[in-house]
C-alpha cells in the first residue's frame, strides 16, 4: 500500500509505539495500539469503532497521543494539525 501520510501512536513519554504505525489513518493506528494489549483468545476479535474511541479517550487523558505525518508534493513533511 502506497500513501502519503504515516499516521502512529505516541505513549505519555512521548515514544512511539511501532505496532501502531499504518498508512490507513489515525484511528487504524489507535486501533492497532489499542488491539496489540488485548489479545483475541480472550477478549475475541479486534475492537474497533466505538469500543475502540471509548477505550482511546482514557488512554488520551492519560496522555497518550496519535499523530500524522503527511509526505507534501514538495517531498516535505509535515505534521498534520490535531
Amino acid at each position: 500500500m502506497e500513501s502519503r501520510e504515516v499516521s502512529f501512536v505516541t505513549w505519555p513519554d512521548g515514544k512511539v509505539d511501532n505496532a501502531s504505525l499504518t498508512v490507513a489513518g489515525e484511528q487504524m493506528a489507535r486501533e492497532k495500539m489499542i488491539n496489540q494489549w488485548l489479545p483475541a483468545e480472550w477478549f475475541g476479535r479486534a475492537v474497533t469503532g466505538y469500543v475502540a474511541d471509548t477505550l482511546w479517550r482514557g488512554m488520551t487523558e492519560k496522555g497518550f497521543r496519535s499523530h500524522t505525518i503527511k509526505i507534501g508534493e514538495d517531498g516535505l513533511p509535515a505534521l498534520t494539525p490535531q
